[in-house]
């Protein structure tokens, strides 16, 4: 397949996945509009494309008809594929649906929690690299990062760099260099930095604590894209009690990183739905935002599930 049919599938399925994101998490029933772009994709031999299909077929989605046979043939055939894309590309999306096999499990691969965690920590490292340009392994990559370019440049060198003092950090020793290293990547706009230290800074963990740096580093890391440190500044907003308007802008920030996958986010929402502290009661909700972060690997939500089951049965699902 050319180098531009593949830029053309690469497009049709980030507009199907991207309408498919954008799917109201509440409705039983889907618009299906995202279907087409991912079967034109998949037509064109786009492995990200067909995993998506043969994974709704299989595992089912909303009203969509099930079709466990055709769905499980489809994933057999698209994991090399995938595993080609993760190892030579470093692509973050086809690592993430790797992830899957061992998670739900899917195609006779062995359910494995370990593999999953290691397959969804790959899948971020990816992102944070393409998110710095800093992903050159091939033209290919050169060529889909110019479909959609997400941010600033930085060089090979100086991002193994941060990875190195980011790992090596440990307090039984002196952090001075290391941290030196980060804040320097900070102040040169590296998102995996700013986020860092927005943490850090806002655990007093190998630096003093200081809220307001904290949140300082997170606009930063959000500014770049990242969906964590949006989540986090949420949170502060929803939690810190000065306002309705900045609660409301938190409940915001909160909503769009659950939108985009991020499983805290979604907990997250699931406890504040169930709890009612922040909005009205509503189980339905909860146990929706809890179904999602289960997805993604985040066991606590099954007990809140379980407990909103026992509360209101079927009638949280179908009511």
């Amino acid at each position: 397949m050319g180098k531009n049919r593949e830029l053309e599938a690469e497009k049709l399925f980030q507009e199907g996945y991207s309408l498919l994101e954008r799917e109201d998490d509440d409705a039983l029933t889907s618009s299906r509009i995202f279907v087409k772009p991912l079967q034109k994709a998949a037509k064109m031999k786009n492995a990200k494309a067909q995993f998506m299909i043969g994974y709704l077929l299989y595992v089912g989605y909303k009203d969509i008809p099930v079709n466990r046979k055709k769905g499980n043939r489809i994933l057999k055939k698209t994991y090399p594929r995938l595993e080609e894309l993760s190892n030579k590309n470093h692509d973050f999306q086809a690592t993430k649906f790797l992830s899957e096999y061992y998670r739900v499990p899917l195609a006779n691969y062995v359910k494995d929690v370990d593999k999953v965690n290691s397959l969804l920590s790959l899948s971020d490292t990816y992102l944070d690299m393409r998110l710095h340009n800093a992903d050159n392994t091939s033209d290919y990559s050169k060529d889909v990062e110019s479909v959609n370019p997400l941010s600033k440049k930085t060089d090979t060198t100086s991002y193994d760099q941060l990875v190195k003092a980011i790992s090596e950090l440990d307090e039984s020793v002196d952090n001075t260099e290391r941290l030196k290293i980060i804040s320097d990547a900070a102040d040169n706009g590296n998102i995996r930095a700013c986020l860092f230290l927005g943490e850090a800074y806002m655990e007093g963990k190998l630096v003093p604590f200081d809220k307001d740096r904290a949140k300082l580093y997170f606009v930063e890391a959000e500014k770049g894209g990242s969906v964590k440190a949006k989540y986090l500044l949420g949170k502060e907003e929803l939690e810190a009690n000065f306002s309705k308007r900045e609660a409301i802008n938190g409940l915001n920030r909160i909503y769009q990183a659950a939108k985009d996958g991020l499983k805290d986010a979604q907990f997250y929402l699931g406890k504040v739905y169930y709890e009612g502290v922040y909005v009205q009661k509503d189980y339905k909700k909860a146990y929706v935002y809890f179904q999602a972060s289960l997805a993604r690997g985040e066991g606590k939500a099954e007990k809140y599930m379980q407990e909103i089951e026992s509360k209101t049965g079927d009638r949280v699902l179908f009511n």
